[in-house]
């Protein structure tokens, strides 16, 4: 056995060693502690305050984000007073395993933060374009899935779920996210792989919205049934919609045909969920189902398949829309079931049979939000 090592009067000397200890490794600690404390990552006060700093970001010299553990941030903005920014502002979320197991990037002072500032620059785009006649496309993709047997079988599907028990159900929103953008051409490597494929097997550029088409059509779809059955009280059903990637143009079809934007940021959208809500994320690159269950428990909610686990990657990473303790103890109040797709759903587009639904079968499962 070793003897340790003694100071001039004989006194062993104590070799205290920092192996094993870094901020990431108390900060994932004291995140699992707050969660499991019933600390909400995500509050309705700051996600409204972060979309409005955003909105304003031109006069902002710095934006205010709180913590987890409540404590207050300051991340400075690069594009202050920017008189023609290439840089857009949109919110960049870090949900439950980014705080206790996946190292996110950045400074240590941000691992308890769910919510950063990220910049998108627009500089391609812009001068890429829009893809023309963006509402004459909606309104073919509309008819389309209008006559196909996959909606038919949604409809009979929700409508049973809404009003199956001769209940009319108190529905006040629909809230979407993540439909997608009207008028997003395709980046270059897009067409570099399009132009190598035989021409029988080339696409159109205008594909690459299909999915965006049929996901707004099947929106105004669960509105208009939603509209038709529920119990109204006197109100109407608004119908919402948040992506962050929206264009103005886009922004001006869905407000024509019925839809309200919100959270051009990415943030602001979410504030809208309540127990009265049916929400509808398609792909969307926020985990919406975490941030849905530390502010609600609404009716019905239509996403993406969960995976095997529903949290990893192949890469070890974790999905934009995982899984967490907090939801898995959300969908004990709920019912689940297969998006209803016909062979035809593969002409439709769109990905459906990759969505599933959750319908809320307990009122008391309100009372755990």
């Amino acid at each position: 056995m070793l003897e340790p090592a003694k100071d001039k009067e004989g006194q062993a000397l104590e070799l205290w060693l920092d192996y094993g200890c870094s901020p990431w490794r108390s900060s994932s600690q004291r995140a699992a502690d707050l969660y499991d404390s019933g600390i909400k990552l995500w509050r309705r006060e700051d996600l409204l305050d972060i979309e409005e700093q955003l909105a304003g970001s031109f006069t902002m010299e710095a934006f205010t984000v709180r913590r987890v553990d409540d404590t207050i941030v300051y991340i400075r903005n690069p594009m202050f007073n920017v008189q023609k920014p290439i840089w857009k502002p949109r919110i960049k979320f870090q949900e439950y395993w980014h705080l206790v197991q996946s190292k996110p990037d950045g400074h240590p002072e941000t691992y308890h933060c769910t919510y950063l500032v990220d910049w998108v620059n627009q500089a391609v785009r812009n001068y890429d374009g829009l893809i023309r006649n963006a509402r004459s496309l909606f309104d073919v993709k509309q008819q389309q899935w209008d006559a196909s047997l996959t909606c038919e079988a949604f409809i009979s599907r929700f409508r049973q779920l809404l009003d199956g028990d001769g209940k009319a159900r108190l529905i006040t929103k629909i809230i979407c996210f993540g439909l997608g953008d009207l008028h997003l051409k395709p980046p270059d490597w897009w067409r570099l792989q399009n132009n190598a494929k035989p021409r029988d097997q080339q696409e159109l550029e205008t594909s690459v919205i299909e999915s965006a088409l049929v996901h707004h059509a099947l929106a105004l779809t669960i509105a208009k049934i939603a509209r038709s059955c529920a119990n109204l009280r006197g109100r109407e059903i608004r119908l919402i919609t948040q992506d962050p990637d929206y264009c103005d143009e886009t922004k001006e079809i869905l407000r024509s045909i019925g839809f309200e934007v919100v959270g051009g940021y990415g943030a602001g959208g979410f504030a809208e969920v309540d127990h009265e809500s049916i929400v509808f994320s398609a792909f969307a690159k926020a985990p919406v189902k975490q941030i849905v269950a530390d502010l609600a428990r609404p009716l019905v909610m239509i996403g993406p398949k969960n995976t095997t686990g529903g949290v990893w990657n192949s890469r070890g990473k974790p999905w934009a829309d995982p899984e967490s303790p907090r939801t898995r103890q959300m969908w004990k109040g709920y019912e689940s079931w297969d998006f209803p797709v016909s062979p035809d759903h593969l002409q439709v587009g769109g990905g459906l049979h990759q969505l599933e639904g959750y319908t809320r079968s307990r009122e008391d499962a309100i009372a755990g939000s």
